[in-house]
């Protein structure tokens, strides 16, 4: 799809061993040839199912022929949106102080389904029961804003306040500015989702220690970020469903390569939360720079906990599909400096 041309069919670099190795060695891919990767290709391997009833996760391994540090900057601030077949209606950076105008572009006049779905689960949500996850005070909060007949432009307005009020919290106190979502009389936490499904896999946690803890993920609860990454808020087709998530892209430099992390921590519906770790490598080969991309990605939803054996596989590959998508037009992107 890409065609890169890079010249890596003939004889990789010695330079280019070291990050193969690193991969291979924390990864689950047993064997990387950096032959098949500068035309496009995009190596994928499922993770084992998880012992957490609510994790899913995959892997995938790509080279872009651009230097590690440009690539990683994109891949901070990347917008999907430019791209409809990726079904993500908007994508906003936001302030650092995050200002309640930065979400004044979200629009929900829209009559296609996946928005009339949010809407109509928005109106219906009360203090006492709401599908889109939300604290108790939140829901009652929306359900007093939210006018009884439909007014996308008035939702639209609640919405607005109740995201920059989540995000305010997690820029102020990182992890611990976060409220539970509140469901049925339990809570869920999108922080401790995302540390349940990492802790299945010790080796990346070991890989991406340092930019864990400059999180504050698997450090004591109050820890404050001492990161500052890119903020941002979407409104995207999730199964169906319209949904708006609040996220940080987090990017640090290792030595002579970078490691990134995506975390979604507010999701309004279909899942809980997520995280995407990437680490990025520069190679060399033909006299030109590069970069190899391992990228992790993990998701807690609610739904996978009522599937088994081969549903949940089904599950795992369509989200390879749909990663495998993505990647496909970040490198096109790159490629035409989009």
């Amino acid at each position: 799809m890409v065609g890169l041309g890079w010249g890596f069919v003939t004889a990789v670099s010695a330079t280019a061993q070291g990050p193969v190795e690193t991969v291979k060695n924390f990864s689950d891919f047993a064997q990387i040839d950096l032959s098949q990767l500068p035309g496009g290709d995009v190596l994928v391997a499922r993770d084992a199912l998880m012992n957490f009833p609510n994790g899913i996760s995959g892997q995938t391994c790509f080279a872009v022929p651009q230097p590690a540090e440009d690539t990683a900057k994109r891949l901070q601030t990347w917008d999907p949106s430019l791209h409809s077949d990726l079904k993500v209606y908007a994508f906003r950076p936001l302030h650092v102080p995050c200002e309640l105008t930065d979400f004044q572009s979200l629009d929900l006049r829209s009559g296609q389904y996946p928005i009339r779905w949010l809407l109509d689960k928005t109106v219906a949500s009360t203090s006492a029961r709401s599908e889109l996850n939300l604290a108790r005070d939140e829901a009652g909060k929306l359900a007093a804003c939210t006018p009884k007949r439909m007014d996308p432009q008035k939702v639209a307005a609640c919405w607005a306040t109740l995201l920059y009020d989540r995000a305010t919290r997690f820029q102020q106190k990182g992890l611990a500015g976060i409220p539970p979502y509140e469901l049925g009389g339990e809570s869920a936490a999108p922080a401790t989702q995302v540390e349940t499904m990492l802790l299945e896999r010790p080796e990346v946690i070991h890989e991406f220690a340092a930019l864990l803890k400059k999180i504050g993920l698997f450090e004591k609860q109050g820890t404050v970020p001492t990161l500052t990454p890119f903020y941002y808020w979407t409104l995207i087709d999730a199964d169906h469903h319209g949904t708006l998530n609040l996220g940080a892209v987090y990017r640090l430099p290792v030595n002579d390569h970078y490691q990134l992390a995506d975390f979604g921590y507010y999701v309004s519906g279909n899942y809980f939360s997520s995280i995407t770790l990437y680490e990025v490598w520069p190679v060399e080969a033909g006299g030109k720079s590069g970069a190899l991309v391992w990228r992790g990605d993990y998701f807690a939803a609610p739904t996978l906990a009522f599937t088994k054996g081969t549903e949940r596989i089904a599950y795992g590959a369509l989200m390879l599909q749909d990663i495998k998508k993505e990647i496909h037009f970040f490198q096109n992107d790159l490629k035409t400096k989009r």
